[in-house]
């Protein structure tokens, strides 16, 4: 990331911010994910129970269709999604090669759950709140307002692909000065749709597809759900994410994470390249 984002990011997240009331609204919680996720997987649905200040319908995992998948959803009372049945095909179907340096790395499984979380097909609410499972909310979250506006919570991340893609998608689109990559996100089903006939008028092809082609086959992460979602989005509230990135070494039960960040953070993230071997 630059300096200039930096900077940014803290003068914002030094900034005073009113407190938010959230909306009564029932919310759904989409969370796509994969066999090697279920071990970080408990962490994320405490934080979602705990912290999320809206009701929760249901809890949707979408995911491969394999027994140790659908046994923990039994266990935790969750909704099993098949991944497969959200679009009628699977990740192998996108077929998405990437060529990064001397080799060529597959990255359908990638770009399918971001997919996922822009379908706005499972669930019954309105709203659903897209989760990676890796993320632990430690600190209450309000997504949608009482006046109708979703709340995003701003990074500091930088990744130039992302928005270069989003040029080629829709080259008005006028961007945010942060970015909207915070491993979580609420979407609106109203929302969805209008971006959906939004990326089809400007390509004359369905919007899966459209986004598909405007791939860059030579960029290891070349598209970003959240930076397209966040940016095309027009009444929302911004706050700062407040997010602390630890190795799994430092892994804890709930209620010792929650002890020990939430005083200065909001939300902790457990990437799987952090494992360190564990």
């Amino acid at each position: 990331m630059s300096q200039l984002r930096k900077i940014r990011y803290r003068l914002f997240s030094w900034r005073w911010f009113p407190k938010l009331h959230a909306a009564s609204d029932a919310i759904d919680v989409v969370i796509p994910i994969i066999a090697k996720d279920l071990r970080i997987l408990p962490l994320c649905l405490e934080g979602v129970r705990r912290c999320v200040a809206h009701p929760i319908k249901k809890i949707y995992i979408v995911a491969p269709n394999q027994p140790e998948i659908i046994e923990f959803c039994d266990k935790y009372q969750l909704q099993f999604v098949d991944e497969t049945s959200v679009f009628g095909f699977g990740p192998k179907d996108l077929n998405l090669q990437v060529n990064v340096g001397d080799s060529t790395i597959n990255r359908s499984g990638w770009l399918f759950q971001q997919l996922i979380k822009l379908s706005g097909a499972i669930g019954t609410c309105q709203h659903y709140l897209c989760i990676d499972a890796d993320h632990v909310l430690v600190h209450p979250h309000v997504f949608l307002t009482e006046d109708r506006k979703t709340v995003f919570y701003m990074s500091y991340e930088e990744h130039q692909p992302y928005y270069t893609n989003i040029h080629r998608l829709l080259p008005d689109l006028q961007l945010a000065p942060l970015s909207y990559v915070d491993h979580k996100m609420l979407f609106d089903k109203e929302q969805l749709k209008a971006l959906h006939e939004a990326l089809s008028q400007q390509s004359g092809r369905p919007w899966i597809e459209t986004i598909l082609e405007s791939y860059d086959r030579h960029c290891h992460a070349g598209f970003s759900e959240f930076e397209l979602y966040g940016n095309f989005v027009t009444e929302k509230v911004l706050r700062p994410w407040l997010q602390k990135r630890l190795p799994y070494k430092k892994l804890a039960d709930y209620e010792t994470l929650q002890r020990k960040w939430r005083s200065s953070r909001w939300s902790l993230t457990f990437p799987d390249y952090m494992r360190q071997n564990q």
